[in-house]
């Protein structure tokens, strides 16, 4: 009984170590003149394809504040049925709202404090705005994948405790867009040296209606 309980034990752990495959690689940024992305608000995730099963990560609570009419942070990457608190630490009063398919919401006209929340349900990528404030924007990425994280500033990036299948690597930058690299085969021993390019020359900056999808009106101390 006890030779059949160590082997059992064997097997289990070398099951894990099977689960426990990186994937890790280099994003290159395709540039033109005046572009400059900010690598580490890079986000690169892995996409399940075809019978790969991932699970998800569960449900959190996230804060993005306002301070100084700056959302903090920029990029924010929460799993599904997560909720994000917005508190407001300005003295003055904000509106964020945004317009993304699945994921619309407007936390109306508040003053500092504790804010208000949301909850974010649908996958996909969450644009944040103030309706009072222009230049006031961030970015929430919801994700139905457990495999994302952010690209570190020399450009390269790890993801860790991957489920060995087959998977599109895809990578997202505020200037460049998507980019999308697959199918992937990750073995049990992981994947290193993925390199994924992201060009961004055909992208234009472009500017955002309100809540209202009209023109912001002209500036004003507020």
């Amino acid at each position: 009984m006890k030779r059949l309980l160590v082997v059992a034990c064997i097997c289990a752990l070398a099951a894990g170590e099977l689960a426990a495959a990186s994937v890790s690689g280099r994003v290159a940024f395709v540039t033109k003149r005046g572009q400059h992305p900010i690598v580490d608000e890079t986000v690169v995730w892995l996409e399940p394809v075809g019978s790969t099963h991932a699970g998800r990560r569960s449900a959190a609570t996230f804060t993005m504040t306002t301070r100084g009419k700056t959302l903090i942070p920029h990029v924010l990457l929460i799993p599904t049925g997560s909720t994000v608190n917005f508190p407001n630490h300005d003295p003055i009063s904000h509106n964020l709202f945004s317009l993304s398919t699945g994921n619309d919401f407007d936390l109306g006209l508040y003053r500092a404090g504790t804010g208000k929340a949301h909850t974010f349900n649908t996958a996909g990528i969450v644009n944040v705005y103030c309706n009072v404030h222009p230049n006031m924007s961030a970015v929430i990425h919801v994700m139905a994948t457990p495999y994302y994280g952010f690209v570190q500033r020399d450009s390269t990036f790890s993801l860790f405790d991957v489920q060995p299948g087959r998977y599109d690597a895809v990578v997202w930058n505020e200037i460049g867009g998507t980019a999308r690299l697959g199918p992937v085969e990750v073995p049990a021993g992981g994947v290193a040296n993925l390199s994924i390019s992201l060009d961004s020359r055909g992208e234009r900056a472009t500017g955002h209606l309100n809540k209202f999808g009209k023109p912001y009106p002209p500036p004003a101390d507020y």
